[in-house]
């Protein structure tokens, strides 16, 4: 019974927050690339110009030219190719196989496979590079976080956190780590240097993405349908705003943060300094992975059509 009304209260707030919804629509120009089954994670290539996408579903990673907007490579790799981190310092990119707990480096112009290490029973929910440092955190999607050197993959520590860990951040001068709780509906922030945790902040409800913007962590709470905006000097959350439903995927640019809400058809931009939302966009389909391209488009996964669908709005918000 307890389940069945937290299940409808979850629902009636977030048709509330669609009908509070009232911000522009901005108008875009879109660009439609075809790329191969299931398009998951986008990072910026090696190569000036390009985007790489991990396509789950067919085992590969697609290279996307921006300029001409065409697949250039698709590259086979191994089994659940998923997030893709790129290391600028070891001209390398770290792709997380969610299908077969395996880590793939891929370097090179044309970019190639040259390494797979399997990371056993050691799940990859999700990942990051710390800053400074030569490191490797890995979310394992249970209950910690696996710490690597970057250079050859080897373990150097485990830090217990709580259930589920889903997308770890960091600060900009690698000092401390965020991750987010999906089991616990709340953010662990852990010391980087000592490795442990330093505190715990209470959020919305199913926590997945995390992205910093200045002194701000922003965080998509899928299950309450809510960008949950944490201050990071006080650890608290100073705003929560809702967005359209089943908000994922986070990319900012700027002070400007993009959300993709895969179930209503719509990405939306918030200003961070101001908690509000300043647009909408309508995409025509459910968004998956999103990401804000320096020269102030968007790249949006269009997984259900093996599509990445570039947008570029005509009326940008202001980034201060």
């Amino acid at each position: 019974m307890v389940k069945m009304i937290s299940a409808a209260l979850i629902l009636l707030l977030g048709v509330a927050g669609c009908a509070q919804d009232k911000s522009p629509v901005l108008p875009v120009d879109t660009h439609v690339i075809s790329v191969d089954k299931y398009p998951r994670g986008f990072v910026s290539s090696l190569s000036a110009g390009n985007l790489l996408v991990s396509c789950f579903g067919n085992r590969s990673v697609c290279e996307i030219n921006l300029e001409d907007h065409s697949v250039s490579q698709r590259l086979e790799v191994r089994k659940g190719p998923n997030r893709l981190i790129r290391d600028l310092n070891r001209r390398r990119i770290y792709c997380l196989h969610t299908g077969e707990n395996t880590l793939t480096i891929l370097d090179g112009n044309p970019v190639r496979a040259r390494r797979s290490l399997g990371t056993g029973r050691i799940t990859l929910a999700g990942g990051a590079l710390r800053p400074n440092q030569n490191e490797l955190w890995i979310c394992d999607g249970v209950s910690a976080l696996y710490v690597l050197l970057a250079g050859n993959l080897r373990l150097k520590d485990k830090i217990q956190l709580g259930r589920y860990p889903q997308q770890v951040a960091f600060n900009r001068s690698g000092s401390r780590a965020y991750v987010t709780l999906k089991g616990e509906n709340a953010i662990a922030v852990v010391n980087a240097a000592k490795k442990e945790e330093i505190a715990r902040i209470p959020i919305g409800i199913y926590p997945r993405e995390i992205v910093l913007v200045g002194n701000t962590a922003c965080v998509s709470n899928y299950g309450s349908h809510d960008i949950s905006l944490v201050d990071t000097a006080k650890l608290e959350e100073r705003a929560r705003i809702r967005v359209r439903r089943k908000p994922n995927s986070l990319s900012a640019r700027g002070n400007t943060l993009w959300v993709s809400c895969e179930d209503s058809y719509r990405v939306v931009a918030i200003d961070v300094a101001k908690a509000k939302i300043i647009g909408t966009i309508k995409t025509g389909f459910c968004p998956g992975t999103i990401k804000a391209l320096a020269d102030g488009s968007l790249a949006v996964a269009n997984p259900r059509k093996n599509k990445v669908v570039l947008m570029q709005p005509q009326k940008l918000p202001a980034d201060k």
